[in-house]
């Protein structure tokens, strides 16, 4: 008898110590039956963190706002000279700057439609442009950008790990081909003129980034333990964001980390065909600067393999600037650029102000636009869409 009761405490002392286990939802889960179950075992979530988010949130929008208050202000003579610059363009330059802004949107629209694979190509246009308002227009609205893109897509019944893929391929594409095509826009300078040492140092920093790229997503698509590892810091992630959006219980995050590690290594097998859409795009960017240039009877002066070494360089190190999109450090490191390539200081600017017009600031306001248009019309056509995409846009605040 002794035995026996002393065996049920020590039952009844392990049942209390050993903790319950974390909900895993499985992927056959109906998320109508299981939003009302708890997550057990994820950590709450930290006022204080939210706090300083919004806090470093506003400081940013301030700072921006003082940078490029400040920036006019200093430079306003020459920013006016240059703004009626612009106003003499020709028709027909303005004519050909629309085409080719029309072509960089649509070309971006295509990759992600392309990507995600069962939109068309203006819905692609909405999720790329909805999202890219929200990533560059906001300081760090990249988890903004990215839950409002996730509520377009779930309403053409893009599953979790297809979305995951697209934003992995596109971001990588991107990267890569930011990093590539300044290497090749030096090299192709260099068959004109002798190496310097400058040259030489930019040759090997690109390679090397091109190298550790290739390298680090070769090592991540196919070692088990990288798998391992991802599966279980997406679990807990995944678990952490199921106490806000319920509709991701209905999906395991191991299955989705297999899923998107599949997908990837498909594009990963066949490259090229995103890797030169991806290209022609950025490239767009270069063409759009170099008609302006021209338009404003400046830059002839900078033979062609100079202006596109000058600008893919830039456009690098404009990806590296802290602020939203990069906003107030490229237009002063292009026209910086190319008043140190020969090209006068008031045409320059005026020519990167187009560039970045068309480029950065009509994005953001067609992105603006194309949100407020979806959640009038589409949203409504999709049951039970609003009250999901809404709890996933707001969990990103």
């Amino acid at each position: 008898m002794n035995e026996a009761l002393q065996s049920s405490k020590t039952s009844q002392r392990r049942e209390v110590s050993t903790p319950a286990p974390a909900y895993r939802p499985s992927v056959g889960d109906d998320p109508e039956t299981t939003s009302d179950l708890p997550v057990v075992g994820a950590p709450e979530p930290d006022p204080e963190a939210r706090v300083s988010r919004r806090w470093l949130r506003r400081a940013g929008v301030t700072l921006v706002v003082a940078v490029l208050v400040g920036a006019i202000v200093v430079r306003r003579d020459m920013i006016a000279d240059a703004l009626a610059e612009i106003g003499g363009l020709p028709i027909v330059a303005v004519v050909a700057l629309a085409a080719l802004a029309i072509y960089e949107r649509w070309s971006r629209a295509d990759i992600t439609a392309r990507l995600l694979g069962p939109i068309r190509t203006r819905h692609g246009l909405v999720v790329h442009d909805v999202g890219n308002a929200a990533s560059k227009g906001v300081p760090m609205g990249g988890a903004l950008g990215t839950a409002l893109r996730w509520s377009i897509v779930r309403d053409h019944a893009v599953t979790p790990a297809r979305f995951s893929t697209m934003l992995i391929a596109y971001g990588v594409a991107t990267t890569l081909i930011t990093w590539t095509l300044p290497l090749v826009a030096l090299l192709a300078d260099l068959v004109g003129r002798t190496m310097t040492a400058t040259d030489g140092i930019l040759v090997l920093v690109l390679s090397l980034g091109i190298i550790g790229q290739i390298g680090f997503w070769y090592v991540a698509l196919g070692s088990a333990r990288v798998e391992r590892w991802s599966s279980q810091v997406t679990a807990g992630l995944w678990s952490r964001a199921a106490r806000r959006i319920t509709a991701l219980r209905a999906h395991d995050p191991a299955e989705v980390v297999t899923d998107v590690r599949a997908e990837l290594r498909d594009h990963a097998r066949r490259p090229v065909s995103l890797l030169i859409r991806t290209a022609l795009a950025q490239a767009c960017g270069a063409v759009i600067l170099l008609v302006a240039l021209r338009a404003l009877g400046v830059g002839a002066e900078l033979g062609l393999t100079e202006f596109f070494r000058v600008f893919f360089i830039a456009h690098l190190l404009g990806t590296m600037a802290p602020t939203p999109g990069g906003v107030g450090v490229v237009e002063a490191g292009m026209s910086g650029a190319l008043v140190a390539a020969g090209v006068a200081a008031t045409p320059a600017l005026a020519a990167v102000l187009v560039y970045r017009f068309l480029t950065y600031v009509l994005p953001i306001v067609t992105g603006t636009a194309l949100y407020l248009v979806w959640r009038r019309n589409d949203r409504t056509e999709v049951a039970g869409g609003p009250a999901q995409g809404n709890e996933l846009a707001a969990s990103a605040g």
